[in-house]
């Protein structure tokens, strides 16, 4: 089951109505909208808080410098 709604304060607010009765306990995953799956900013997201600024800066420094990289010997011939 996925929902979206909006975020107040300490309260998420649906934007339809969830087929469970009231006091019926349940697992909730936030994540922003918009953000794609597996990309970089949302893996970051996720883990706020739970890294040393040390291990957010190896994963950033990663994504810098590795995830954005074209290898342009896979284009090589290409469309030619």
């Amino acid at each position: 089951m996925g929902f979206k709604g909006t975020v107040k304060g300490r309260i998420i607010e649906l934007d339809e109505p969830i087929p469970l009765p009231d006091g019926t306990r349940v697992e909730v995953t936030v994540k922003p909208e918009g953000l794609r799956k597996g990309s970089p900013q949302l893996i970051l997201q996720t883990l706020v808080g739970t890294l040393t600024d040390e291990e957010a800066e190896a994963i950033m420094k990663v994504v810098r410098e590795e995830v954005r990289r074209i290898d342009w010997e896979l284009w090589e011939g290409k469309g030619t």
